[in-house]
């Protein structure tokens, strides 16, 4: 946390990261999209005051009966969309590997960004394309948190990002599911941190629950979020469930990835200040950011396709990270 402390800050964040790296088989996928069920219900009939049954009424009668007894009945969703069986808030701590049933709820209960806050979910959220603080008391919490995550890439980034992609020699690789996508399209669910949710100790930074792994932060959420949602799509297509994707060169998670091992600070000569990483707080000018020193100890992928301000994934311009690939 600080050019003492940062020392230290970095290096437990480097073990968290390669373990980060080194696997996280706990990806999954959801698809998102509002699933509502309707049941219309007959409206009521409003009665004149002294009202009295005429001959027509009698005739009829029977065709009123059949008419709202055809109102109250049960109208299908139409083809190709979801009832609505998940709870309002629903929140997800087990784990979805090896079990189709909790895997469909999921992706019933992956929505656009927002969704649950307009619900009236009072869950805190962790928004998509904002690198936070790092891991640490008060960064993760063992509680239910609306996990945001986004697939597709930022137009500004897609020509770099493919052609990393394309000229990848590793084995460990996924396709994207985005690439049709203009836009990132933002998603959104609801886990408990350091539940089995995405395969054991949810949002702990390494790989699963390796006790040489790092701690507890909502980046490492964030990724792990979005690692286990494209697991579980992908799997539909045969992609092994624990293939792993190659960190940052993953054209839907490599933002998610970067974002575990990129931190913000305030040089305070002397005990550095970790803050968010947002264009407003680098109006001070002792802001700055940083990669971690874990990034020695893997092969993390090209984490710096996602720099720059404009390109929309929350980390800084080279010129302010202090030490820049």
């Amino acid at each position: 946390m600080l050019v003492s402390h940062r020392y230290l800050r970095l290096i437990g964040a480097a073990s968290a990261v390669s373990a980060a790296v080194a696997a996280h088989p706990n990806a999954t996928n959801f698809s998102a999209g509002a699933d509502f069920v309707m049941e219309l219900k007959p409206k009521s009939s409003k009665h004149a005051k002294n009202s009295k049954k005429s001959s027509h009424d009698a005739k009829t009668s029977k065709k009123k009966k059949k008419t709202e007894k055809s109102k109250s009945a049960y109208i299908p969703p139409p083809p190709n969309t979801k009832s609505n069986d998940v709870d309002k808030c629903p929140i997800f701590t087990e784990n979805p590997k090896n079990n189709p049933q909790l895997q469909e709820k999921m992706f019933k209960a992956t929505k656009p960004c927002g969704y649950y806050e307009n619900q009236g979910c009072k869950h805190p959220v962790i928004p998509a394309n904002l690198v936070h603080p790092g891991e640490g008391p008060g960064d993760l919490e063992f509680i239910p948190y609306i996990v945001q995550f986004d697939i597709g890439t930022h137009p500004n980034l897609k020509e770099r990002v493919n052609h990393s992609f394309w000229n990848y020699g590793g084995k460990d690789r996924r396709d994207s599911i985005g690439w049709h996508k203009e836009v990132e399209e933002c998603l959104e669910i609801i886990v408990t941190g350091n539940s089995a949710a995405t395969g054991g100790c949810a949002g702990k930074c390494g790989s699963g629950c390796d006790v040489t792994g790092g701690g507890w932060a909502k980046d490492c959420l964030k990724h792990d979020v979005c690692t286990t949602w494209k697991a579980m799509y992908q799997i539909r297509n045969n992609i092994p469930f624990g293939q792993g994707d190659g960190f940052c060169i993953d054209p839907d998670c490599g933002d998610e990835a970067a974002s575990t091992i990129h931190n913000c600070f305030i040089d305070d000569w002397g005990t550095d200040t970790p803050i968010t990483c947002e264009k407003s707080n680098f109006k001070n000018r002792y802001a700055y950011g940083h990669w971690s020193h874990s990034t020695i100890a893997f092969s993390e992928g090209p984490c710096n396709n996602f720099i720059g301000w404009n390109n929309g994934q929350g980390i800084p311009d080279k010129n302010e990270i202090d030490n820049p690939y």
